[in-house]
């Protein structure tokens, strides 16, 4: 294979996805006010090729994956059109708490893979749970 050749496979692969700034929507809480099981977050995105839209989400929690969503359905929720290459998801997903309680840090994490299979970093943020009144 000449030089050349081998320069353009390795730039045409990329380094998948990117995920930025993933962060608290309200700079006050994480959670919704009504539905404290609910995160309220929101991450920066890009993705050179343009195959976001078709892969998934996966929301971690502690390290572990809690939910994956479908990142087209969010694209199509947030009026985004398959094939953007950058821009920010809104997240709005319920966490697993059984072994989570009241007052106790909790380490929040996302992970990306793109419609060829590729993994994104994987950024995260650290809050305080809390559940009910003040």
């Amino acid at each position: 294979m000449k030089p050349c050749a081998a320069l353009l496979l390795l730039v045409a692969c990329g380094g998948g996805p990117q995920l930025t700034n993933l962060r608290c929507r309200d700079p006050q809480h994480c959670q919704d006010v009504e539905d404290p099981l609910k995160l309220l977050l929101a991450v920066d995105f890009s993705d050179d090729s343009g195959t976001l839209g078709q892969g998934v989400l996966n929301l971690r929690v502690g390290g572990d994956t809690q939910n994956t969503v479908s990142i087209s359905d969010m694209f199509t929720a947030q009026g985004m059109a398959q094939g953007t290459k950058k821009g920010t998801l809104q997240i709005d997903d319920d966490m697993t708490l059984d072994t989570l309680s009241q007052g106790e840090q909790v380490q929040v994490s996302v992970v990306a893979v793109n419609g060829n299979g590729q993994q994104s970093n994987e950024p995260g943020i650290t809050f305080t749970l809390h559940l009910g009144g003040p």
